[in-house]
């Protein structure tokens, strides 16, 4: 602006320019404004005092106090409500705007789930509710990581929940405030600091139940977001609602109570009981069938003039052999072994029960060190499953009830068309063997006719 201008303009003061605003406001009149109400002041005077916002703007509200008296119970900071003003007063002294309220009431539910689907349609807009953008869940995860209010009861029902289903588990919890204007913050805080943790390989967000309003935050855009953003796969659990929060749609599962969070997160001890004993089952049966095809193989070869010279040269790669398998089974557990000193034991009796001439001395001698080797072949596949469950523990096949038949030569009773009345038998088991006199032979197809 020139000198000459402005010295054709009239100067005004601030306070004549804030009457101009004011009879420009008071035009307008009244109206309706809704927002969520922050800053909740009731000063000694008896006036109350907030600010209404819509995560864009803000604007200062004042109820006075003939009106606050009447309105019983005062709007809660977070509390999403309508207030009806009967005009907009400037405040010159402090260059302010605010409404003059004289009645206030809470918004709608059918209001509030509005604006929850409006938030949902950007967030499937964008792609961050689609299955093929969500981490996978680990199948067993190093360390559990749980964001919840504190002292909640839902802390409570997870960590149980976690613990009945699985044990050993290992929880990280970072507290942070579930409800009002400052959780989505919060939350947001939280998550992140769990994913930062190098073992957490999984979190649960988790919430007891409540009202529309009160659990807005966890359908707000910025905590749904903030999830989607994780490399770290998030469980919901936020419980006892009609309507489900958004952050359900961009988590990686999402579960109504605790229980089925824990089914999601962690592994059932019980389940892996059972798959573990049914392994060491498989395996038990194929250790003693291998021994038995070894024993065979070493007789039959014993018997031929050049099985003597073969077995010698062979016996430095069985040797070999063994070793390299004890060093697998060294890598792969990294604990002591104890699951199959019994099953050790067992191979190691089997072996000195087969009859050989004093030639297969020294093939014995390689056919034993064979047999360790299968000890810890044994041991590394039934380890890499326990390892991971951490508190089963495997027993030896006798105790379980199973039984190995020979005959008077060594040789293994599959069938009853095997053995004849009369014949003598050895019956291995629990603590030892019996000694034993086939005093009938029932196949199955007879047992099926006579009934």
């Amino acid at each position: 602006m020139t000198g000459d201008a402005a010295s054709q303009l009239v100067a005004e003061s601030p306070s004549a320019i804030w009457r101009r605003v004011e009879s420009t406001l008071g035009e307008l009149g009244g109206g309706v404004v809704e927002g969520e109400v922050q800053q909740v002041t009731r000063a000694a005077s008896g006036h109350v005092y907030l600010d209404l916002s819509d995560g864009e703007a803000r604007i200062g509200c004042v109820i006075w106090r003939s009106t606050a008296d009447g309105l019983g119970e005062l709007p809660r900071q977070g509390q999403l409500i309508q207030a009806r003003y009967r005009r907009i007063r400037v405040y010159a002294p402090r260059g302010t705007v605010s409404l003059e309220v004289d009645a206030i009431r809470a918004a709608g539910e059918g209001e509030l789930l509005r604006r929850v689907q409006e938030v949902l349609a950007g967030l499937v807009a964008d792609g961050l509710t689609d299955p093929e953008r969500k981490p996978p869940l680990p199948a067993f995860p190093r360390r559990v990581g749980l964001v919840t209010g504190r002292a909640s009861d839902a802390e409570a029902d997870v960590v149980q929940a976690l613990r009945d289903r699985f044990p050993p588990v290992r929880i990280s919890v970072a507290h942070a405030l579930v409800q009002g204007v400052d959780a989505v913050n919060s939350l947001i805080d939280a998550l992140g600091r769990l994913a930062s943790e190098p073992e957490v390989d999984v979190i649960v967000l988790a919430r007891g139940g409540g009202s529309v309003e009160d659990l807005l935050p966890f359908s707000d855009e910025r905590l749904c977001r903030a999830i989607a953003a994780l490399d770290v796969p998030v469980v919901t659990s936020i419980g006892h609602t009609r309507q489900r929060p958004n952050c359900d749609f961009v988590a990686a599962a999402a579960a109504e109570v605790p229980a089925r969070a824990a089914e999601r997160v962690v592994p059932s001890a019980a389940e892996l009981a059972t798959r573990l004993e049914r392994t060491g089952d498989d395996l038990a049966g194929w250790a003693a069938a291998t021994l038995e095809r070894a024993t065979g193989r070493v007789e039959r070869s014993a018997m031929r003039p050049a099985g003597q010279a073969a077995l010698v040269a062979r016996s430095g790669r069985v040797d070999l052999a063994g070793q390299a398998l004890a060093h697998a089974a060294e890598r792969a557990t990294g604990d002591p072994r104890e699951r199959l000193l019994a099953a050790g034991g067992v191979l190691g009796r089997a072996l000195g029960r087969v009859p050989q001439a004093a030639t297969l001395d020294a093939a014995r001698a390689r056919l034993g060190a064979g047999a360790g080797a299968l000890r810890h072949r044994l041991e590394l596949g039934e380890r890499s499953l326990a390892g991971a469950l951490g508190l089963i523990r495997a027993r030896d096949w006798r105790e379980r009830g199973f039984a190995l038949v020979r005959l008077p030569d060594g040789r293994l009773v599959r069938d009853v068309g095997d053995v004849a009345p009369g014949q003598a038998v050895t019956i291995e088991l629990g603590g030892g063997t019996l000694e034993a006199e086939v005093r009938a032979v029932r196949p199955e197809d007879a047992e099926d006719g006579a009934a």
